[in-house]
């Protein structure tokens, strides 16, 4: 199995505060990006307030910057964000389920540029988010749903993994576990 090349997660507006948790569990030697999509309106700041109690820098990204190891990438009000074979790209394309950021738009380019070295995590409660996770799992993507109202049904690789929010911490232990390779290309 390959390691983890970048974990996506996608929340509705109602799972604000349950990111902020996620985020206070990341390691601060995580060896992957981090690249979050959160519905939000025009006039909610997160980058800083989700900074401060996370190890790893928050950042807002611009079009085209790298995917460092170790750095959260917040969507930006008004712009799909999404991944691209080792930097993000802002998209102006209309919004998705009425939403942009759209979830879906994030998951799907995980599973194009990452396939099976990509991890997304789905904060349930919103219709965004779910045909991506598929996608993504599709490809051979690690997937989990966290919450209770989770009627995305099985995807085409069977169930996918549900998760409460005491449980996050044990999946990202596991994401993080890599057998060893005799040599990375």
């Amino acid at each position: 199995m390959s390691p983890v090349g970048v974990l996506v997660v996608g929340a509705p507006r109602a799972a604000a505060a349950d990111v902020e948790s996620l985020l206070t569990l990341l390691p601060r030697e995580l060896a992957v990006p981090v690249v979050v999509a959160l519905h939000r309106g025009p006039h909610d700041a997160l980058a800083a307030p989700l900074g401060r109690r996370c190890a790893l820098p928050v950042v807002e990204p611009d079009d085209k910057d790298d995917l460092v190891p170790g750095r959260v990438y917040l969507a930006p009000y008004g712009y799909h964000l999404l991944v691209d074979k080792g930097c993000v790209a802002l998209s102006v394309e209309p919004p998705e389920h009425g939403q942009r950021p759209g979830l879906d738009a994030l998951f799907e380019s995980a599973a194009d540029s990452y396939g099976p070295r990509a991890a997304g995590l789905l904060f349930t409660g919103h219709e965004d988010g779910v045909a991506g996770l598929h996608r993504l799992q599709a490809r051979g993507g690690r997937v989990a749903v966290v919450g209770e109202d989770w009627e995305g049904g099985e995807g085409q690789e069977g169930e996918v993994e549900r998760l409460s929010p005491g449980g996050l911490g044990a999946w990202l232990a596991r994401l993080a576990w890599a057998p060893r390779a005799r040599g990375l290309p």
